[in-house]
C-alpha cells in the first residue's frame, strides 16, 4: 500500500486543486484555494468561488472551530488580501485566529497588497514561508497576473484542425474536424474567459451563438464593415453581451444593431483592418479581463503577427483534407524564415479520442 503524502507540497497541491475549480468564475479576481493543517491532517479547507463572495481562506476558517484554528498551519497559492474590496482583510482574519503558519505559494501582485500581508503576518509572531509549487501557481493565476503587471487582457488561442493544418475543405465545409470530446473540452475552456472573440467571416458562416458549457461569456466580434446580420443567433440570444468593432466609415449602419449591443468605431489602419491592440485596450477598460480567440483563420492570423496571443491551444485530428483551395488554420503574414517563427514553450500534449490536444505558450 502507498504510504500517504503528507509533506507541504502534497497540502499546497491539494489548495491548487480547489483553487483550479473556479478558473473563469472569479474574475477580475484570482483563483485561490486554502487548506488548513493540524497535527499532519487536513481539518479544514475552502476556495473562492466568486467575485464578492468569501475568499478562500475566511471560507475555510469559517468552518471549524476557534479551538481547532489555534496553532494550525495554512496552505494557500496566493498571498491574503490585505484591504477592503467587496470583503474584508483576509490577514486580520488569520491573525485573529492565531494560526502558527502560513503558507504562500507567490505574492500577491496587486498593488494594494503586494507583500503587505506577508510582513503583517511576520509582524504578529506567524511563521511565513514562501514559494511552495511557485511555478504551478503562477501558471493558475496567469490572467490576474498580467491584468496587475501588464495592466492588460490575457489572449488565449484555439484553433481546431485537421493533420495537414485545415480548418475547411475547399467548399468551405468544417463541421466535424475534430471528435465530439474534442469539441467539448475546447467548449468547456470558453468558461475559462470573460470573452469569446471572433471575427465577422466566422459569424456570417457559422452564425454561432458561442456560449460555455456553464458560463455565458461576452461576445467580441471584429467587424469593420458592420455586415452582421440583425438576425444573427449571437444577436438573439442576449445582446447585452455582444460587443462589436467596427470601422468609423460604418456608422451609418449602426441603426440596423440590435438595443443593447455595444458598438464601439475605431480608424481603420492602412490595410483597412481596425487596431488589435486598441480592441484589448477598451475590452480590458470594459473589466474583461481574459478573450478566448477562435477565429477564423485571418483572425487567428492577426493576432500572431501582432505577437498579442499569450496562450495557444491545438485540437488536431487524424483526418487530412488536403487541396489547394482547402482554408488553413492560421492565415496572415506569418514568418519569412522557418528560423525565425513564434514556437510554442511550456508544451503539453493529451490524447483526446483520436486527436492530439496540444497546447503551450507562444514566443516571438
Amino acid at each position: 500500500m502507498r504510504k500517504k503524502d503528507n509533506s507541504d507540497s502534497y497540502f499546497m497541491q491539494k489548495a491548487l486543486n480547489l483553487a483550479k475549480r473556479t478558473k473563469g468564475f472569479t474574475s477580475p479576481n484570482p483563483i485561490v484555494g486554502a487548506v488548513i493543517v493540524k497535527n499532519n491532517k487536513i481539518i479544514s479547507s475552502g476556495y473562492h468561488k466568486a467575485a464578492g463572495k468569501p475568499h478562500a481562506e475566511v471560507e475555510a476558517i469559517r468552518k471549524i472551530d476557534k479551538q481547532s484554528l489555534k496553532g494550525a498551519s495554512l496552505y494557500i497559492n496566493l498571498e491574503p488580501c490585505s484591504h477592503f474590496g467587496l470583503t474584508s482583510p483576509c490577514v486580520d482574519e488569520i491573525i485573529k485566529h492565531k494560526l502558527k503558519q502560513v503558507v504562500i505559494s507567490v505574492p500577491d501582485p496587486n498593488p494594494k497588497v503586494n507583500g503587505t500581508s506577508i510582513r503583517k503576518l511576520r509582524k504578529a509572531g506567524i511563521k511565513v514561508s514562501l514559494g511552495l509549487l511557485k511555478n504551478e501557481a503562477l501558471r493558475a493565476n496567469e490572467v490576474f497576473f498580467k491584468n496587475m503587471l501588464k495592466r492588460s487582457t490575457f489572449v488565449t488561442a484555439k484553433v481546431a484542425q485537421s493533420l495537414d493544418g485545415k480548418i475547411a475543405t475547399a467548399k468551405g465545409i468544417s463541421k466535424w474536424i475534430t471528435s465530439k470530446n474534442s469539441r467539448d473540452f475546447a467548449k468547456s475552456l470558453r468558461d475559462e474567459h470573460d470573452a469569446i472573440l471572433v471575427g465577422i467571416n466566422t459569424v456570417i458562416k457559422d452564425d454561432p451563438l458561442l456560449k460555455g458549457n456553464k458560463r455565458n461569456p461576452f461576445k467580441v466580434i471584429i467587424d469593420p464593415s458592420l455586415r452582421i446580420k440583425p438576425n444573427s443567433k449571437i444577436l438573439k440570444n442576449n445582446p447585452k453581451k455582444v460587443i462589436i468593432f467596427a470601422a468609423k466609415s460604418s456608422k451609418k449602419k449602426a441603426k440596423n444593431i440590435k438595443p443593447g449591443v455595444r458598438v464601439f468605431f475605431l480608424d481603420k489602419n492602412k490595410d483597412s483592418t481596425l487596431s488589435l491592440s486598441k480592441i484589448l485596450k477598451i475590452l480590458f477598460k470594459l473589466g474583461i479581463m481574459s478573450v478566448f480567440v477562435e477565429g477564423g483563420s485571418f483572425t487567428l492570423g492577426r493576432f500572431f503577427d501582432e505577437k498579442l496571443i499569450d496562450k495557444m491551444h491545438f485540437f488536431i485530428s487524424t483526418k487530412i483534407i488536403a487541396g489547394k483551395d482547402a482554408l488553413g488554420s492560421i492565415s496572415g503574414v506569418g514568418a519569412k524564415n522557418p528560423n525565425f517563427c513564434s514556437k510554442l514553450g511550456d508544451l503539453k500534449i493529451e490524447k483526446i479520442d483520436q486527436d492530439l490536444h496540444i497546447w503551450g505558450y507562444p514566443s516571438y
